[in-house]
Protein backbone atom coordinates (compact mmCIF):
# COMPACT_ATOMS: atom_id res chain seq x y z
CA UNK A 1 0.00 0.00 0.00
CA UNK A 2 1.25 3.61 -0.93
CA UNK A 3 0.39 6.10 1.16
CA UNK A 4 0.34 9.89 0.22
CA UNK A 5 0.06 12.94 2.48
CA UNK A 6 -2.31 15.07 -0.09
CA UNK A 7 -2.49 18.11 2.52
CA UNK A 8 -0.45 18.69 5.99
CA UNK A 9 -0.06 22.17 8.14
CA UNK A 10 3.94 21.98 6.50
CA UNK A 11 5.33 21.71 2.77
CA UNK A 12 8.95 20.75 1.90
CA UNK A 13 11.29 23.72 0.77
CA UNK A 14 11.28 23.92 -3.17
CA UNK A 15 8.73 21.11 -3.78
CA UNK A 16 5.95 23.91 -4.65
CA UNK A 17 3.18 21.64 -2.87
CA UNK A 18 0.41 23.78 -0.32
CA UNK A 19 0.15 23.08 3.06
CA UNK A 20 -2.87 24.11 5.53
CA UNK A 21 -4.15 23.57 8.93
CA UNK A 22 -6.00 20.57 7.35
CA UNK A 23 -5.45 16.71 6.93
CA UNK A 24 -5.44 14.50 3.51
CA UNK A 25 -4.09 11.23 2.85
CA UNK A 26 -4.56 9.05 -0.21
CA UNK A 27 -4.01 5.16 -0.03
CA UNK A 28 -3.87 3.11 -2.80
CA UNK A 29 -3.66 -0.98 -3.40
CA UNK A 30 -3.69 -2.63 -6.87
CA UNK A 31 -8.02 -2.63 -5.86
CA UNK A 32 -8.83 0.53 -3.76
CA UNK A 33 -8.10 4.00 -3.76
CA UNK A 34 -8.80 5.68 -0.31
CA UNK A 35 -8.92 9.03 0.81
CA UNK A 36 -8.72 9.91 4.24
CA UNK A 37 -9.75 12.86 5.30
CA UNK A 38 -10.25 15.91 2.77
CA UNK A 39 -8.09 18.82 4.53
CA UNK A 40 -9.78 22.41 5.00
CA UNK A 41 -10.22 23.12 1.66
CA UNK A 42 -9.26 22.83 -1.64
CA UNK A 43 -5.44 22.14 -1.53
CA UNK A 44 -5.45 18.44 -1.11
CA UNK A 45 -7.23 18.67 -4.83
CA UNK A 46 -4.66 20.86 -5.68
CA UNK A 47 -1.22 19.18 -4.48
CA UNK A 48 -3.21 15.88 -5.46
CA UNK A 49 -3.01 18.18 -9.61
CA UNK A 50 0.78 19.00 -9.07
CA UNK A 51 1.78 15.52 -8.24
CA UNK A 52 -0.42 13.83 -10.77
CA UNK A 53 -2.44 12.17 -8.79
CA UNK A 54 -6.01 11.30 -10.17
CA UNK A 55 -8.88 11.37 -8.00
CA UNK A 56 -11.48 10.42 -10.41
CA UNK A 57 -10.83 6.80 -9.57
CA UNK A 58 -11.38 7.24 -5.41
CA UNK A 59 -13.13 4.25 -4.29
CA UNK A 60 -13.94 5.22 -0.64
CA UNK A 61 -13.80 8.51 1.53
CA UNK A 62 -13.03 7.65 5.25
CA UNK A 63 -13.94 10.71 7.83
CA UNK A 64 -11.79 10.56 10.38
CA UNK A 65 -13.81 12.66 12.52
CA UNK A 66 -16.68 15.80 11.90
CA UNK A 67 -13.72 18.81 12.30
CA UNK A 68 -13.92 21.33 9.28
CA UNK A 69 -10.44 20.92 9.16
CA UNK A 70 -10.82 17.02 8.04
CA UNK A 71 -14.17 17.47 6.09
CA UNK A 72 -14.25 21.41 5.00
CA UNK A 73 -12.77 20.27 1.63
CA UNK A 74 -15.22 17.36 1.20
CA UNK A 75 -17.83 19.64 -0.60
CA UNK A 76 -14.69 20.99 -2.93
CA UNK A 77 -14.25 17.00 -3.85
CA UNK A 78 -17.62 17.31 -4.51
CA UNK A 79 -17.42 20.26 -7.12
CA UNK A 80 -14.80 18.91 -9.25
CA UNK A 81 -16.36 15.31 -9.86
CA UNK A 82 -19.67 17.59 -10.78
CA UNK A 83 -17.53 19.46 -13.28
CA UNK A 84 -16.42 15.71 -14.46
CA UNK A 85 -19.61 14.53 -14.97
CA UNK A 86 -20.40 17.96 -17.21
CA UNK A 87 -17.16 16.80 -19.29
CA UNK A 88 -18.45 13.53 -19.89
CA UNK A 89 -15.92 11.74 -17.51
CA UNK A 90 -17.73 8.55 -16.11
CA UNK A 91 -17.25 8.30 -12.54
CA UNK A 92 -17.48 5.49 -10.00
CA UNK A 93 -20.27 5.72 -6.90
CA UNK A 94 -17.32 7.00 -3.71
CA UNK A 95 -18.48 5.43 -0.65
CA UNK A 96 -18.45 7.85 2.50
CA UNK A 97 -17.38 5.66 5.33
CA UNK A 98 -17.89 7.50 8.59
CA UNK A 99 -19.27 7.28 12.24
CA UNK A 100 -22.84 8.14 12.14
CA UNK A 101 -22.10 11.45 14.62
CA UNK A 102 -19.51 12.89 12.42
CA UNK A 103 -21.80 15.04 10.41
CA UNK A 104 -23.30 16.64 13.71
CA UNK A 105 -22.15 20.30 15.11
CA UNK A 106 -18.93 20.15 17.03
CA UNK A 107 -17.85 22.88 19.20
CA UNK A 108 -15.01 24.69 20.42
CA UNK A 109 -14.34 26.32 23.92
CA UNK A 110 -16.02 29.38 22.18
CA UNK A 111 -19.09 27.87 21.52
CA UNK A 112 -18.36 28.17 17.81
CA UNK A 113 -19.58 24.93 15.40
CA UNK A 114 -16.11 24.32 13.84
CA UNK A 115 -18.05 20.71 12.35
CA UNK A 116 -18.68 19.83 8.66
CA UNK A 117 -19.34 23.54 7.13
CA UNK A 118 -21.99 22.27 4.99
CA UNK A 119 -25.21 19.44 5.32
CA UNK A 120 -24.60 16.05 4.66
CA UNK A 121 -28.14 16.45 2.60
CA UNK A 122 -26.24 18.69 0.18
CA UNK A 123 -23.51 15.75 -1.33
CA UNK A 124 -25.22 14.42 -4.47
CA UNK A 125 -25.73 10.88 -5.96
CA UNK A 126 -22.02 10.27 -6.34
CA UNK A 127 -21.70 9.67 -2.31
CA UNK A 128 -22.71 6.49 -1.22
CA UNK A 129 -22.96 7.12 2.97
CA UNK A 130 -21.99 4.35 4.82
CA UNK A 131 -21.67 4.98 8.62
CA UNK A 132 -20.98 2.38 10.89
CA UNK A 133 -19.39 2.70 15.22
CA UNK A 134 -18.33 -0.91 14.38
CA UNK A 135 -15.00 -1.99 12.24
CA UNK A 136 -14.96 -3.06 8.96
CA UNK A 137 -12.95 -4.31 6.55
CA UNK A 138 -12.31 -1.98 3.20
CA UNK A 139 -9.77 -4.91 2.02
CA UNK A 140 -8.33 -7.98 3.83
CA UNK A 141 -5.62 -5.54 5.11
CA UNK A 142 -6.77 -2.34 5.07
CA UNK A 143 -9.54 -1.60 8.44
CA UNK A 144 -12.11 0.98 9.30
CA UNK A 145 -11.64 0.70 12.67
CA UNK A 146 -14.93 2.27 14.02
CA UNK A 147 -16.03 4.28 17.53
CA UNK A 148 -12.80 3.82 19.11
CA UNK A 149 -13.70 3.26 23.04
CA UNK A 150 -12.16 5.45 25.80
CA UNK A 151 -10.66 3.13 28.15
CA UNK A 152 -7.67 5.42 28.52
CA UNK A 153 -9.02 9.46 30.29
CA UNK A 154 -9.41 11.95 27.41
CA UNK A 155 -10.89 15.18 27.19
CA UNK A 156 -12.65 14.55 23.80
CA UNK A 157 -16.26 14.65 24.46
CA UNK A 158 -17.48 13.48 20.76
CA UNK A 159 -18.10 9.56 19.75
CA UNK A 160 -17.59 10.14 16.13
CA UNK A 161 -13.68 9.70 15.75
CA UNK A 162 -12.25 6.77 14.16
CA UNK A 163 -9.22 6.06 12.30
CA UNK A 164 -7.62 3.09 9.60
CA UNK A 165 -5.65 -0.17 10.42
CA UNK A 166 -3.25 -1.59 7.59
CA UNK A 167 -1.55 -4.77 8.39
CA UNK A 168 1.21 -4.88 6.57
CA UNK A 169 4.31 -7.61 6.86
CA UNK A 170 6.29 -5.75 9.47
CA UNK A 171 3.07 -5.14 11.95
CA UNK A 172 0.37 -2.38 12.23
CA UNK A 173 0.19 0.72 10.03
CA UNK A 174 -1.89 2.98 12.53
CA UNK A 175 -3.47 6.12 10.46
CA UNK A 176 -5.18 8.51 12.01
CA UNK A 177 -6.85 12.34 11.73
CA UNK A 178 -6.10 13.89 15.15
CA UNK A 179 -6.22 11.03 17.69
CA UNK A 180 -8.49 12.93 20.05
CA UNK A 181 -9.59 10.54 22.12
CA UNK A 182 -5.95 9.86 22.89
CA UNK A 183 -3.54 7.94 20.91
CA UNK A 184 -3.36 5.59 23.53
CA UNK A 185 -6.92 4.86 23.53
CA UNK A 186 -6.49 3.97 19.57
CA UNK A 187 -3.20 2.07 19.67
CA UNK A 188 -4.91 -0.16 22.01
CA UNK A 189 -8.01 -0.57 20.48
CA UNK A 190 -6.16 -1.09 16.80
CA UNK A 191 -4.43 -4.19 18.40
CA UNK A 192 -7.27 -5.68 19.96
CA UNK A 193 -9.76 -5.70 16.68
CA UNK A 194 -7.37 -6.77 14.63
CA UNK A 195 -5.40 -9.40 17.04
CA UNK A 196 -1.80 -8.01 16.18
CA UNK A 197 0.37 -6.54 18.94
CA UNK A 198 3.16 -5.29 16.72
CA UNK A 199 2.90 -1.49 15.67
CA UNK A 200 5.34 -0.82 13.24
CA UNK A 201 4.25 2.80 12.32
CA UNK A 202 2.11 5.44 13.23
CA UNK A 203 1.15 8.52 11.34
CA UNK A 204 -1.28 11.25 11.72
CA UNK A 205 -2.06 13.99 14.78
CA UNK A 206 -1.71 13.62 18.15
CA UNK A 207 -3.67 16.19 19.29
CA UNK A 208 -1.17 17.98 22.03
CA UNK A 209 -0.63 21.42 20.62
CA UNK A 210 -1.31 23.34 23.50
CA UNK A 211 -0.96 21.00 25.98
CA UNK A 212 0.56 20.53 29.31
CA UNK A 213 4.30 19.06 29.73
CA UNK A 214 3.11 16.46 31.89
CA UNK A 215 0.21 15.34 28.93
CA UNK A 216 3.09 15.00 26.33
CA UNK A 217 5.50 13.62 28.58
CA UNK A 218 2.74 10.77 29.98
CA UNK A 219 2.02 10.42 26.30
CA UNK A 220 6.00 9.92 25.68
CA UNK A 221 6.20 7.06 27.86
CA UNK A 222 3.76 5.30 27.15
CA UNK A 223 5.01 5.06 23.05
CA UNK A 224 8.76 4.72 24.54
CA UNK A 225 7.05 0.83 25.37
CA UNK A 226 5.52 0.47 22.33
CA UNK A 227 8.24 0.00 20.25
CA UNK A 228 7.16 1.55 16.69
CA UNK A 229 9.41 1.41 14.13
CA UNK A 230 8.17 4.57 12.02
CA UNK A 231 6.26 7.49 14.24
CA UNK A 232 4.80 9.81 12.14
CA UNK A 233 3.51 12.76 14.12
CA UNK A 234 1.86 15.83 12.34
CA UNK A 235 -1.02 17.85 11.81
CA UNK A 236 -2.14 18.70 15.08
CA UNK A 237 0.98 18.57 16.94
CA UNK A 238 3.50 21.73 17.37
CA UNK A 239 7.33 21.94 18.01
CA UNK A 240 7.26 22.21 21.71
CA UNK A 241 5.22 18.52 21.23
CA UNK A 242 7.78 17.24 18.55
CA UNK A 243 10.69 18.70 20.62
CA UNK A 244 9.49 16.61 24.01
CA UNK A 245 8.57 13.45 22.36
CA UNK A 246 11.77 12.84 20.75
CA UNK A 247 13.12 12.30 23.85
CA UNK A 248 11.11 9.16 24.42
CA UNK A 249 10.74 8.01 20.76
CA UNK A 250 12.77 8.58 17.34
CA UNK A 251 10.31 11.25 14.78
CA UNK A 252 10.15 11.13 11.28
CA UNK A 253 9.17 14.10 9.36
CA UNK A 254 5.76 14.58 8.05
CA UNK A 255 4.74 17.40 5.24
CA UNK A 256 2.72 17.68 1.92
CA UNK A 257 3.62 15.31 -1.16
CA UNK A 258 5.53 13.05 1.45
CA UNK A 259 5.05 8.99 0.04
CA UNK A 260 5.24 6.20 2.17
CA UNK A 261 4.57 2.49 1.15
CA UNK A 262 3.73 -0.52 3.15
CA UNK A 263 4.25 -3.86 2.12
Amino acid sequence: MDLTVLVDNNCKTGSHLLAEFGLSFLLENEYHKVLFDCGSSDVFIKNAYKMGLDLSHVTEIVLSHGHKDHTGGLMRLQDLYRKMLIAGISLNVKTIMAHPDVFEAKFNDNSENIGFPNSPANLCDIFDIEYSREPKWISPKLLYVGEIPKDYSTDYNYNDETALVYKSSKGLVIITGCAHVGVQNLIEYARKVTGENKIDSFIGGVFLCNKSEYKIRELGNYLKKQNITNFYPCHCCDLNTKLILSEYIKMKEVYSGLTLTFN
